[in-house]
């Protein structure tokens, strides 16, 4: 029986090990992606331009390139603006681009589009693509056509903006991988008491080609698959020990009269059944039955046996007589809870 239990605890141990075990194959990973850099690309737009003025006392010239000075209203004719992008390759691929450019004039509340057009850039194995494209804006015909909007709508504004926006579009394809373009590259000029101001005139935009691998563990799945096992395994002994625990052993365990009856079976010829217990003084207790049968068969006498049956309980009383000595032992069995047998 003590056995048994021991194994039964070993076994709860070992379950709650391969639960553990379970849950923890379920964090590891099963697959893990590697993302590495197989080549780079850059989209760039630049605006540069060259203003022609009315003669002056400002600058004693007619022309004026971006950076060389404000432009004023009043003075400047016209504005010839120039857009350069550029495509560039980390390796050898093909470019296949199509930009649309809008140039709008606008007036707070009201926009109006003074022009646009389209223009495709196709190129193969390079790593260098350029186009450009120009914008010729009469800056005397803009201010008188903007005042004419003003009036017409009664509404009147101390600033107009010019916009030219290119728009790009298309795919790159590069180290066998195509990559879609949408580019921005606006430009705001902005005609404001007196004075055109250019807004931002570069734009970079740097991109990356990336390849993605996935790693499989297949010794993850291996793991799991034993854990289960494992876990599965533990509960079916765990089962099983304690079902044999709690039936079979306890079927198998004597009643306290059949345990009596199997202790005493040996000596059965020996033993003489009374009514009346012992009432001599002299008493010698037996810690074991063993001492008093060695008593006995020393003595050569007969061993003495006395039972008696109470609520919940049987008392047994064993004793050889030697003149005015007793030797007895004396076992009390409850047949709720059994006890091993003990002297009293």
């Amino acid at each position: 029986m003590r056995f048994t239990v021991i194994a039964v605890i070993v076994l709860v141990l070992v379950t709650i090990f391969s639960a553990y075990s379970v849950v923890y194959t379920q964090s590891l990973q099963t697959e893990s992606q590697s993302v590495s850099t197989v080549g780079t690309y850059t989209l760039g737009g630049i605006y540069g331009y060259v203003a022609t003025l009315r003669p002056n006392q400002v600058y004693n010239t007619t022309t004026i390139g971006m950076g060389k000075g404000s432009l004023f209203v009043a003075i400047t004719k016209t504005i010839n603006v120039t857009y350069s992008g550029t495509v560039t390759l980390s390796q050898p691929g093909d470019v296949n681009l199509g930009t649309s450019y809008l140039v709008t004039l606008s007036g707070g509340v009201w926009n109006k589009t003074l022009g646009d057009s389209t223009q495709a850039t196709r190129q193969t194995n390079t790593n260098i693509a350029a186009y450009s494209k120009s914008f010729l804006l009469n800056v005397t015909q803009i201010v008188a056509q903007a005042k004419a909007i003003g009036t017409e709508l009664q509404y009147t504004t101390p600033s107009y903006i010019v916009q030219i926006r290119p728009v790009v579009t298309g795919s790159l394809l590069e180290a066998g991988r195509t990559v879609p373009v949408d580019f921005v590259a606006p430009l705001n000029l902005t005609l404001s008491n007196g004075v055109i101001s250019p807004s931002e005139t570069t734009y970079l935009y740097k991109g990356n080609l990336t390849s993605t691998v996935t790693v499989t563990y297949p010794s993850t799945y291996t793991y799991r698959d034993a854990s289960y096992a494992f876990l599965a395994g533990s509960l079916v002994l765990l089962g099983l020990s304690t079902f044999y625990v709690l039936r079979v052993e306890k079927k198998e365990s004597p009643a306290p009269g059949e345990e009596m009856a199997q202790m005493t079976r040996p000596y059965r010829e020996v033993i003489a059944t009374t009514t009346l217990l012992p009432s001599g003084e002299s008493q010698v207790p037996m810690e074991k039955w063993e001492d008093l049968v060695k008593v006995a068969d020393t003595l050569g006498k007969p061993i003495l046996e006395f039972m008696d049956k109470g609520e919940g309980f049987t008392r047994y009383v064993f004793w050889v007589l030697d003149g005015e000595t007793t030797y007895i032992y004396e076992v009390t069995k409850s047949k709720w809870t059994p006890q091993p047998l003990r002297a009293t």
